[in-house]
Order: structure tokens, then C-alpha cells, then sequence
């Protein structure tokens, strides 16, 4: 068994909080017997090519399924092996109050900071999706967090697509939060999304997965017992880990308030690290795509608590043949409704855009609209008052995925017709909901009148 060895992060309590107090406390001597060294990095964008630099490669990193994937694809494979945080809420764009920034479309033409590779930009690409940007003519410079914030202080950004604690003190300069991964404070559109689900993760490489699999257990049980801590004792955790991280405890609690700390690995979880894969393959930044045995590893966190695993990994086998046309995939020989049957709808969906988008789709195949939701769980209890017979459910939502939405809905009233609108198009995923029950699978962005083409053709 291995005695000593060493752990990368980076210097922000979102994706490192529970290593930090790991750290702090001693507990990987106290509770592991091991010695743990570690190496803390500004950002987690350059933390793939400092790893391949690396004459001694760390035993294992913490940073998002980014980090993994580019690795893995590097020739360095390694795996995620648990959740830490959901960090969605730091990744934000901050504008500058004076810039006429008070539509998404203001963006264009405007000079926004970001480091390269960061998380961010997929929240700034769906959130440009929604509303119809062209992000050709947003200027992205490429810099760094503490070059971004001297940059936004002296009037050289217009904005900047950062995280916490960074974006805090782009704010204390006077700076507004214009959106982040999970909240819109866009002028009439505030109020939660999901552009972005984003993870700090436990990742291993596969050489270490196979010969120290008792080290790695023993670190996931002591990052068990600091999550625990960080939810049940936060204010004393936030006067032990400001000095860590070398920020005002004001700052700390801004950062630690925005995420969501655990090691949960769910459908949504799952979602984010496929969406983010396909992301870099389509962004030109992948040789190939990565099947999802490749990506992740479950086996040691079951072993540490079985319940931290909340999706099945069995692949359904039900044979579902699908056709698709312009991004819409339906079953085959699929029909809809009878004739003269009530279209009674409710739309899921956490984007108020794409809400009204479906609402026009709806009311041009003659349909009503007899509920919206903005929640995997929303969706589920409106459905059980109003039981509309079709449902159109987003995948990505806040809290609960569509994934597991469909399946209690189903369960509740299988006869449910179940279009689910989606803005990563996943192809396990599409497989996996067709396979639930799903009729037809439609890719964001999506023009209504084509849409309501699709579904009026198969109403009968």
C-alpha cells in the first residue's frame, strides 16, 4: 500500500473545499494512514497540460469532467470516480453596469473575458442558443481569472465569464451578475436554468484504478466525511478554509453558497459529463468521442456507500427502431393521438425562451397548454393535478433530471405521449428515453412551425 503520494486542485473552494478541509485537518493521516502532498492550481484550464508536463504525474486530480476528458484523449486515461460539487451556480458572467448590456443579443460586438477551455463558455453557448446569438460576433480574450478582474477594473472588458471567488470581486468593483450556469439575472428573465451542469469530480487515472484501488477508497471515505462536515458545520468550515484559500470569509461564503456539496452521482451528473464530452468533440478538441465506460468508474464509490449511486447502469434492450428528420427523432410507424382527441400539454422545460417557443408550437397544431414547469419535480407534481395526456420534457434541469421525471411519469400513466426537448444531443440518452417510452426526441434549437409539422402529421 502506498504511503505517500500527491493530489492536484485548484485554489477555489468550489471544486476543492472538502480536499482543503482533508488537508487542514489532518485527515488523510488520521483516517487513511496516508501521507498527502499537494499541488494547487490557479485554474483547472491549463491543469491537463501541467499534468502531461509533470515529470511525477499526482495520484489523482480534483477539477471538472473537462479535465478528464482532454486527458484521456491526451493518451493519458483516467477516470472520474466520484461527484464532489455541483458548481454550476459560480460559473457566471459578470457585465459591466454601464455597457447597455440589458439584452443577451447587447453581447454582440462586445468584448467579454474567459479563459480558454473553461466550463463557462458551454453555459454562455446554451445561453446563446436560447436566444438566438451569434457568438462569432462576441470578442472572447483569452485571460486568465486574476487577469480578467485587472482587465474588468480598468474599463478593457465589457464582461467576464468566470467563477467565484473571482466573479465576487468583479462585483465588488461594481460589476452585476448578468447570468451563471444555474440563474438568469437577465432583465424579464430572471429566475433558474440549467445552461450548464458542471462538476468538481474525484479523478484517477486508469494505472491507479487498477493498483491502488485501497488508497482510493480510503481518500473517497475521507472526502465523504468533509462533505458531511462542509453541509452540517459550514460557518466554522468557512473560518478554517479562508486562510487555505487565501480570500476574505465573506468572499468564502459567497463562493460555498453557490454550490451544492456532494458526491451523489445521478442522472443529471451523468448528463453534464456526456454533455461535456460531446461538447469538446464537436468544438474540434477531441480525436474521437469517448463511450461512457471510458469516462467514468462507479465501482469504488458503491463500494464506499451504495447509495451515492442513483442511476441504473444497465443498458435497456428494448429494440426501439427510430427515425429522425432535421434534428427531430420519433418512433417508427409512431401515432400520436386519435381522431378528435383533446391535445392537453405541459411544458417542462427551465428556459422561459424555450417555454414561449413551445407554447407558439403548441397553439399552431391546434393543442393547449394546461401547465408549465421549470423542474424535473415540478413537472411530475403539475402532472398529477391537471394529467395532461402529452408532456414535453427538457433532459437538464434544475434538481431533478428529465430522465428520471419520464420514468415517474410513465410509471404514474404509461399511455403518456412524451416529447422531450433537448439541447445536448446525446445519443445514449436519446437511446435510453426512446427505450423508456419516449415518442419523439427534439434537438435545441428547434423552429416551431417545423416542429408542429412533425407532430401534426402524426396526429391522426
Amino acid at each position: 500500500m502506498l504511503k505517500r503520494l500527491e493530489i492536484w486542485g485548484t485554489k477555489d473552494p468550489n471544486i476543492s473545499a472538502q480536499f482543503a478541509l482533508a488537508i487542514q485537518m489532518g485527515l488523510f493521516k488520521k483516517e487513511a494512514g496516508l501521507e498527502v502532498s499537494y499541488r494547487l492550481l490557479e485554474s483547472g484550464t491549463v491543469m491537463p497540460y501541467e499534468i502531461l508536463k509533470a515529470a511525477e504525474k499526482p495520484f489523482a486530480v480534483m477539477q471538472t469532467p473537462i479535465t478528464a476528458i482532454l486527458l484521456h484523449d491526451m493518451g493519458y486515461s483516467t477516470k472520474i470516480v466520484a461527484p464532489l460539487s455541483d458548481i454550476a451556480g459560480t460559473q457566471q458572467m459578470i457585465i459591466q453596469p454601464d455597457r447597455g448590456i440589458t439584452h443577451p443579443k447587447a453581447l454582440e460586438g462586445k468584448r467579454v473575458g474567459m479563459a480558454k477551455d473553461a466550463a463557462i463558455y458551454v453555459a454562455v453557448n446554451n445561453m446563446a442558443r436560447d436566444y438566438g446569438i451569434d457568438l462569432a460576433k462576441v470578442e472572447f480574450v483569452d485571460l486568465m481569472p486574476h487577469d480578467q478582474i485587472t482587465a474588468f477594473e480598468e474599463g478593457l472588458l465589457d464582461a467576464m465569464a468566470c467563477w467565484e471567488p473571482w466573479t465576487t470581486k468583479a462585483r465588488n468593483l461594481g460589476g452585476q451578475m448578468f447570468f451563471s450556469g444555474a440563474r438568469s439575472e437577465i432583465p424579464g428573465m430572471e429566475g433558474d436554468v440549467n445552461w450548464l451542469v458542471d462538476e468538481g469530480c474525484f479523478i484517477v487515472p486508469d494505472a491507479h484504478l487498477d493498483c491502488y484501488q485501497d488508497e482510493v477508497i480510503a481518500i473517497l471515505n475521507v472526502l465523504q466525511k468533509t462533505t458531511d462536515l462542509i453541509n452540517t458545520h459550514r460557518r466554522e468550515i468557512v473560518r478554517e478554509l479562508a486562510p487555505f484559500f487565501e480570500i476574505t470569509q465573506v468572499e468564502l461564503i459567497m463562493a460555498m453558497r453557490k454550490n451544492l456539496y456532494s458526491m451523489s452521482f445521478d442522472n443529471l451528473f451523468r448528463i453534464g459529463v456526456l454533455a461535456f464530452r460531446d461538447f469538446l468533440y464537436d468544438d474540434g478538441q477531441m480525436s474521437r468521442k469517448l463511450s461512457e465506460q471510458e469516462l467514468y468508474d462507479t465501482s469504488l464509490l458503491q463500494q464506499v456507500d451504495p447509495s451515492l449511486i442513483l442511476f441504473d447502469e444497465e443498458a435497456l434492450s428494448q429494440g426501439v427502431t427510430v427515425v429522425g428528420k432535421a434534428n427531430i427523432y420519433y418512433r417508427k410507424d409512431l401515432t400520436l393521438a386519435e381522431s378528435g382527441l383533446d391535445v392537453r400539454f405541459l411544458i417542462a422545460d427551465d428556459s422561459k425562451v424555450v417555454r414561449r417557443s413551445l407554447a407558439q408550437t403548441v397553439e399552431i397544431i391546434g393543442g393547449e397548454v394546461i401547465g408549465e414547469a421549470a423542474t424535473g419535480q415540478e413537472a411530475i407534481d403539475i402532472f398529477l393535478q391537471k394529467r395532461p395526456n402529452f408532456v414535453t420534457m427538457d433532459l437538464s434541469m434544475p434538481g431533478m433530471s428529465g430522465v428520471d421525471a419520464i420514468k415517474d411519469i410513465l410509471r404514474i400513466a404509461p399511455q403518456t405521449h412524451i416529447i422531450v426537448i433537448s439541447g445536448t444531443d446525446l445519443q445514449e440518452l436519446r437511446n435510453e428515453v426512446f427505450e423508456l417510452g419516449v415518442d419523439i426526441f427534439i434537438v435545441k434549437p428547434f423552429a416551431p412551425l417545423l416542429v408542429a409539422e412533425i407532430i401534426g402529421l402524426l396526429l391522426l
